[in-house]
């Protein structure tokens, strides 16, 4: 709730705008009353985006506390908007880098952002390659997105998966073939 008061501020300002600016008879209060819904809707989209991917986190965290038996978490690092770590399993293991790339995202932006998610996801495996005897796998979660073919052409040869994908694959190479008694549902 205590992000949402900037945007009632701003709301409030600008209805006390428009309210000045049909009062007095003065046009410039009309214009930045319009400069302030456009400020509205970028806070609001922010608000919005932070609500995303803070609820995808809470979930790939969920989902990494339940993982199958045979995995573990190793060197995790990240904040309220990203993280980064390594699964370890007992083939392989996977050097995870999460991006909040958006579903509407295409083309070059999309190319972009992956890029840059896939050359922190390969920094990482050649890090993590350097002190592990096993295979290390390059991927990149994504927060709000599914994972689609153009989204794994965007990445180039990095493993790309959303979190259904991430889940889905730490079962298959489980020895347990699956995740511990009472796993929530991801989505």
């Amino acid at each position: 709730m205590v992000r949402v008061i900037p945007l009632l501020v701003v709301a409030f300002i600008v209805g006390s705008l428009f309210r000045m600016a049909n009062e007095f008879g003065v046009g410039l209060f009309r214009m930045f009353g319009t400069f302030g819904i456009a400020v509205m809707g970028v806070l609001a989209t922010r608000i919005v985006t932070g609500w995303q991917v803070e609820g995808a986190l809470r979930e790939l965290g969920a989902l990494l506390k339940r993982r199958p038996q045979g995995w573990r978490v190793e060197d995790a690092s990240g904040d309220d908007r990203s993280w980064q770590g390594c699964l370890a399993g007992q083939g392989r293991t996977l050097a995870v880098v999460t991006t909040p790339v958006a579903n509407y995202s295409r083309g070059r932006s999309l190319a972009r952002a992956l890029g840059a998610a896939a050359a922190r996801a390969k920094a990482l495996a050649a890090a993590r390659q350097a002190t592990d005897e096993r295979p290390v796998t390059p991927c990149v979660v994504l927060l709000r997105r599914r994972a689609d073919d153009e989204a794994q052409s965007a990445a180039g040869d990095v493993l790309v998966l959303d979190l259904d994908g991430l889940a889905a694959e730490l079962g298959r190479e489980s020895p347990a073939g699956g995740f511990a008694s009472g796993a929530a549902p991801l989505l």
